[in-house]
């Protein structure tokens, strides 16, 4: 598959896709050409059934069932064969709900941080709703202390924006530039000045502070939706969340509606605002109420 991977890329490419995604769309196409045992153009949409067939039968998850028909859609895509898949339904993803963590869960995991470096950081992306790969990836001359301001550049779909710079989160960064004097990076690598703080070497500090705060299902990207929801319940208008989150549609912000907490919405149950009586008709037998049986 060299000449048709590299022509992939090349589409990829001119189409503004990220690294990220072209890597994982290379790697999928490549997983079915070495099922098929030919080109993926001698292919017939039957032996495109047969393979996802079999991936379901290993167990295969939802989301990499879609990953895998996003990059075999877009291969066939690319050689003017836009209905090759018509016969296999486009799988989907179940619909769950993020973990949500409360503000008294995410002190007892600051707590838990026992270096101003990584308290920092965690602190960072909860004020400001960020990926775990903005924050690694913040230059210095990104914060605006004077506007409380962060810029957030080249993110996800290759955008930029604007975000919250907290005043908690602002004396915490100046203590920390105090202590660490990074000079490009904002969180560099310890190996080396000029690079990033590896993202993995993030998740692993994050997972292990969730865990001692006995929130094993949190993950560093719960801190952003901690963010959006704590801002929701807060009365913070959708639209704005939609910016701070650098999300390109409402609808993926409207996830946050679905999270927050129903005993802060001041909703009454329609059975509590009418005047429908649950006690009426109860007798007590044996030191228990029940209603009475049908004569």
């Amino acid at each position: 598959m060299g000449a048709l991977r590299e022509s992939m890329i090349d589409e990829m490419k001119l189409r503004g896709y990220s690294a990220k995604t072209q890597a994982m769309y290379i790697k999928y196409m490549a997983r079915f050409a070495a099922y098929l045992g030919k080109s993926p153009l001698a292919a017939s949409p039957s032996e495109a059934k047969a393979f996802f067939l079999g991936l379901i039968a290993k167990g295969t998850s939802p989301t990499s069932l879609h990953n895998y028909y996003s990059a075999i859609k877009l291969f066939y895509r690319f050689h003017d064969r836009e209905h090759f898949l018509d016969r296999v339904p486009a799988p989907r993803i179940p619909f769950k709900l993020p973990a949500v963590l409360d503000q008294s869960e995410i002190q007892s995991i600051l707590s838990h941080c026992r270096t101003l470096r990584y308290k920092t950081i965690f602190a960072l992306i909860y004020s400001a709703g960020l990926r775990v790969s903005e924050a690694a990836n913040l230059a210095c001359s990104d914060i605006d202390f004077n506007r409380r301001v962060i810029h957030v550049r080249d993110s996800k779909n290759r955008k930029d924006r604007f975000t919250i710079l907290g005043s908690k989160t602002a004396d915490l960064l100046e203590r920390y530039l105090n202590r660490y004097k990074p000079k490009n990076y904002l969180f560099y690598s310890q190996r080396n000045i000029d690079r990033p703080i590896p993202i993995r070497q993030i998740q692993r500090t994050f997972q292990m502070l969730a865990s001692e705060a006995n929130r094993k299902d949190a993950h560093v990207h719960t801190l952003r939706h901690s963010f959006a929801t704590h801002l929701l319940e807060g009365n913070t208008n959708l639209f704005y969340i939609m910016k701070l989150l650098g999300h390109s549609s409402i609808g993926s912000t409207m996830i946050y509606l679905h999270m927050q907490r129903l005993d802060m919405l001041s909703i009454v149950s329609p059975l509590d605002s009418s005047s429908i009586s649950v006690d009426q008709g109860l007798e007590c037998e044996g030191g228990q109420y029940l209603l009475p049986t049908a004569s």
